[in-house]
C-alpha cells in the first residue's frame, strides 16, 4: 500500500481540453500504466467506450465487468483502476470539466457513488462509436480550421448529452425519483458529498436546503429508512473505509483528514458504524482484497 493518500490525478496541460484514444488489443491506458491499475481519481471525467471485448475495472470498490456494447463513464473524484482486459475494442477519452455543458453536469454529478455503466443497443452503440470517431478524426486533424475547438468541444458534449439522456432515461422508469421527497433526499446526499468533512450535523445540511431539522430527518426516513445522521454517517465511514483499504495512513492521520479532532472519538463512530474497529477493518480488508485481485486477474487467462 502506498504512504499517501489515494492519488487524485489533475487534468495534464491540453491544447483542446481532453485526450482521446483507440482502445485496441494492446491497450495501455492514457495514464501511465502503473498509476492505472493502482487505486486512484481523476479530477476530470473519463469516458469508455467498448464495441468488442470485456475488460474489468473497479470503481467506487464495485467490480465493473464491460463487453462489447458498453459505454462507462467513470466521475471526477471516483476511486477506480484498471483490472485487466481481453480483445478489446473501443474507445477511451479523458475530459476536463470544464468543458462539459452544466445542465449535463447537473445530471452526472448525482451519481459520484454510482457506477454509470450503460449497456447499448446496437443503434446506440453505432451512434456513440461515430461521435467518438468524430472526435478523434477532429482531434488528430493536421490542418484544423478556425473553429476546431469549438468543433470538438461541441462533438464532446454531444457524448455527454447521450450519456445524460440515457441516465435520464433510466430514472424515469422509476416513478418515485421524480417526487418532492426524492429530490430531496438526492440533494441531500450532493450536499454530504460535497461538506461532509467540514459540516457533520444534519442541522447544517436542513440550513442549506431550506428546511427545518425535523422536515429533512422525517423525509430522509421516509424515503429511505435511515435517518439523516445515518446517511452522513455513512459517507464519512465509507471515506474512512478508502482510506484504510488503500492507504497506509495512520488511523490517527485519516481522522485528521476527515476533519475529527479526536481521533478517539472517530475510532468509536467507526466501530459503530461498520461494526469493527478501524485497525480490524484494514487487517480484514487486506487479504480479501488480494484474493479478490488474484481471482479477477486470473480471470484473463
Amino acid at each position: 500500500m502506498s504512504k499517501n493518500p489515494i492519488q487524485l490525478i489533475e487534468f495534464a496541460a491540453s491544447r483542446y481540453g481532453l485526450e482521446i484514444s483507440p482502445m485496441l488489443a494492446s491497450f495501455v491506458p492514457i495514464e501511465n500504466e502503473v498509476t492505472a491499475f493502482d487505486a486512484h481519481r481523476h479530477d476530470y471525467y473519463g469516458l469508455f467506450l467498448l464495441t468488442s471485448g470485456e475488460m474489468t475495472m473497479l470503481v467506487q470498490e464495485k467490480e465493473v465487468i464491460m463487453k462489447g456494447s458498453s459505454l462507462l463513464l467513470v466521475q471526477p473524484g471516483q476511486v477506480h483502476r484498471c483490472v485487466c482486459t481481453h480483445q478489446i475494442c473501443g474507445w477511451v477519452m479523458f475530459v476536463d470539466a470544464k468543458i462539459v455543458d452544466t445542465k449535463t453536469r447537473t445530471v452526472t454529478e448525482q451519481l459520484v457513488e454510482e457506477v454509470v455503466l450503460f449497456e447499448l443497443d446496437q443503434e446506440q452503440q453505432r451512434f456513440t462509436d461515430q461521435l467518438f470517431l468524430a472526435v478523434f478524426q477532429e482531434y488528430d486533424n493536421q490542418t484544423p480550421g478556425p473553429f476546431q475547438m469549438q468543433m470538438l468541444h461541441a462533438l464532446t458534449n454531444a457524448l455527454f448529452y447521450q450519456a445524460a439522456s440515457l441516465q435520464l432515461l433510466r430514472r424515469s422508469l422509476d416513478e418515485n425519483t421524480s417526487s418532492r421527497p426524492a429530490q430531496i433526499v438526492q440533494e441531500f446526499r450532493c450536499l454530504i458529498k460535497q461538506h461532509f468533512k467540514r459540516l457533520k450535523r444534519p442541522a447544517a445540511y436542513a440550513e442549506l436546503l431550506h428546511l427545518s431539522v425535523s422536515h429533512l430527518n422525517d423525509t430522509v426516513k421516509a424515503f429511505t429508512g435511515y435517518s439523516a445522521t445515518n446517511l452522513l454517517q455513512q459517507e464519512l465511514m465509507g471515506d474512512a473505509q478508502k482510506e484504510l483499504r488503500y492507504t497506509s495512513r495512520s488511523i490517527k492521520e485519516i481522522a485528521f483528514g476527515m476533519g475529527y479532532s479526536d481521533y478517539k472519538y472517530f475510532i468509536r463512530l467507526f466501530t459503530k458504524v461498520t461494526g469493527q474497529s478501524p485497525t480490524a477493518f484494514r487487517k480484514n480488508t487486506k487479504s480479501v482484497l488480494r484474493d479478490r485481485n488474484t481471482a479477477l486477474v486470473s480471470k484473463a487467462y
